[in-house]
């Protein structure tokens, strides 16, 4: 047997009259019987003889006209004459059998073919790997397969008769046509590779089962590359085969949850997006010359790590042998944290007990950066969160959570000496106020009206990170609650853009503020501003999260300094869902930095 490989035959760009030349020949195969010869001339003549009536047929068909103005492209048209080339060639590599006596039957030879990998290139072969795996291996390195369709899922896996397949194949290519990405310069080498092999199975598909399951395939891709309106019309395609597929649906509802105006989608890029790659990583460098002053909750996350020995005959607990002690700025701290390590300057003010960790939530601001003016108050503890882990070689394990807090009200002599506090700040330009209430008393209506007083002397932002009772923060410039709390507080529960935009509504009336953050886990976060319409970003990071503690604290303290140094709300908007989708890929409180937000910038499919 020949060691060529016969795909080299597929890059021939000459014309070449392949029915005067051997069978053998066109696949590597230098002697093969006379009658071997004539199958593979009648077999490529009828092949060709299919694809050219059916692309005539195609021509005629009016739908292609109203699809897109992008159809008009003669690129277009090579790119499906291309698909049906590919067909023509991979038919005739795949079809021919070899003769069952010739010697070289005693090697083994595997191609890919639109079925799968066939051994012994024998029609009757053992299938390697279905059409649905098929579609998965040529993903580039960093794009997860998202899901493989099992049969179970479809029932719709049995091959179709010719006329079926003309019909199907045609609807297919009227897909691929409808889907086509014809400004596609913002995307990787990789990622138009893994684009044009999916289209590639497409085309290639034989039964309903490969055509749900590659036009899902495209879907995921298509909304992972951020064109969210070709994705939905893949998704349509896939569930006009099976429309109880649970796959299929649950798409569906992502997309729909998509603003028009999302990141790198095709009606955003066609208009307006108020976030570019350039000008985030502008922003990102101009964080340092930020400052905030933190007023709220201080306190300490305290981590205690032990090694797991072995279980106590005392009580059926587990005995940990300590290994080390660490304290790290938690709660309203936390949020002054972020401010440092992203590199902007930080000021925090709160109140602190009279005992053992007194001076230690001195020593761990001053640790990372952050000035304070801290008042005691005798009467309540330091507020210490410590938390007992348990860590085995790389497997970190938290046991156990206790909390040293008074949710008990501050007096009104401590009080005043937190808004003297306040009222002898000095700030200027390219300063931010935040408020952070962790329910732990120093968050008071005196408080905030000495913040309010301030910022309007001085003309300063306010941000709010709070819970409930949002009413106490008219007229301050941005409010961030999670989902739980806003839902809880608007009594809305959101099911769809309606009721998102509904929620948003209400909040702004009761809240009263400037404008409002909702942040929704997993689901991104959408902003709302007075007069202007919802606007929403998908998370950056939904697949890679360990912990996400404290993820609130870095959105409030990135956004913060990023509208000190002229970010858009927007794009502060974006600048926090990126540090936070960072911080959430590390366990416990955790802060990123400049250069980890501009490294894991250059990976987002985002508009330059």
């Amino acid at each position: 047997m020949s060691n060529s490989d016969p795909e080299d035959n597929l890059g021939d760009s000459a014309p070449v009259d392949k029915t005067k030349r051997p069978a053998g020949e066109l696949h590597g195969e230098s002697a093969l019987g006379q009658n071997q010869d004539q199958n593979a001339v009648q077999l490529e003549t009828q092949i060709q003889a299919q694809i050219q009536a059916q692309a005539q047929a195609e021509l005629r068909q009016n739908e292609f006209n109203q699809v897109a103005p992008s159809l008009d492209d003669p690129r277009v048209t090579r790119e499906k004459l291309s698909f049906l080339t590919e067909k023509v060639e991979t038919g005739i590599k795949t079809n021919l059998d070899l003769d069952s006596d010739a010697d070289e039957k005693k090697s083994r030879e595997f191609t890919v073919s639109a079925k799968g990998v066939k051994e012994g290139g024998k029609e009757g072969g053992k299938d390697k790997l279905d059409a649905s795996a098929n579609a998965g291996l040529f993903f580039p390195i960093g794009l997860r397969q998202h899901f493989q369709l099992r049969k179970a899922d479809t029932g719709k896996d049995s091959l179709l008769n010719e006329q079926e397949l003309k019909i199907l194949k045609s609807h297919l290519d009227e897909l691929i046509l409808q889907t086509y990405i014809g400004d596609d310069a913002r995307l990787t080498a990789g990622e138009k590779a893994a684009l044009f092999q999916v289209q590639k199975n497409l085309s290639q598909t034989r039964s309903l089962g490969e055509a749900l399951s590659n036009a899902l395939h495209l879907a995921r891709l298509l909304q992972h590359l951020r064109y969210i309106e070709e994705a939905k019309k893949a998704t349509s395609f896939a569930l006009g085969i099976d429309p109880d597929n649970h796959l299929g649906k649950q798409l569906f509802k992502e997309l729909e949850r998509v603003h028009p105006t999302d990141l790198g989608t095709t009606a955003a890029l066609a208009t307006f997006n108020p976030i570019s790659k350039e000008k985030l990583k502008t922003r990102i460098i101009n964080l340092s010359g930020g400052s905030v002053t933190v007023i709220g909750d201080l306190l300490i996350d305290r981590l205690l790590e032990g090694k797991p020995e072995r279980i106590s005959r005392e009580a059926p607990v587990l005995i940990l042998e300590h290994v080390s002690t660490e304290h790290i700025p938690g709660g309203a701290a936390n949020t002054a944290h972020n401010v440092t390590a992203i590199g902007g300057k930080c000021h925090a003010i709160g109140i602190c007990g009279k005992d053992e960790f007194t001076e230690k939530l001195g020593e761990c601001l001053e640790n990372y950066g952050i000035t304070h003016d801290l008042v005691q108050d005798e009467s309540r503890p330091t507020t210490v969160k410590t938390r007992i882990i348990s860590k085995s070689h790389s497997l970190m394990q938290q046991l156990l959570r206790i909390d040293r807090i008074s949710h008990e009200p501050i007096s009104k002599e401590v009080e005043k000496q937190l808004i003297d506090k306040v009222n002898a700040l000095s700030p200027k330009e390219n300063h931010a106020l935040v408020l952070s209430d962790y329910k732990a008393g120093v968050i008071t209506d005196g408080v905030i009206e000495a913040v309010k007083n301030l910022a309007k002397t001085h003309n300063l932002l306010v941000i709010v990170d709070a819970q409930g009772d949002f009413q106490r923060f008219q007229d301050c410039t941005l409010m961030t609650p999670n989902q739980p709390d806003a839902e809880a507080y608007a009594r809305v529960s959101i099911a769809d853009s309606t009721s998102l935009a509904k929620l948003g509504e209400i909040l702004l009336a009761k809240s009263g503020v400037k404008n409002l953050l909702v942040t929704r886990g997993g689901e991104g976060m959408v902003l709302f501003q007075k007069g202007k319409p919802m606007f929403e970003l998908p998370a950056f990071n939904r697949s890679d999260v360990f912990d996400v503690t404290g993820a609130g604290d870095t959105v409030v303290a990135t956004m913060a300094l990023a509208l000190t140094t002229g970010a858009t709300m927007e794009e502060a908007m974006a600048l926090g869902n990126l540090a936070a989708s960072i911080v959430v890929r590390k366990p416990g409180t955790a802060v990123t930095s400049q250069r980890e937000m501009l490294e894991h910038l250059d990976k987002l499919n985002l508009p330059d």
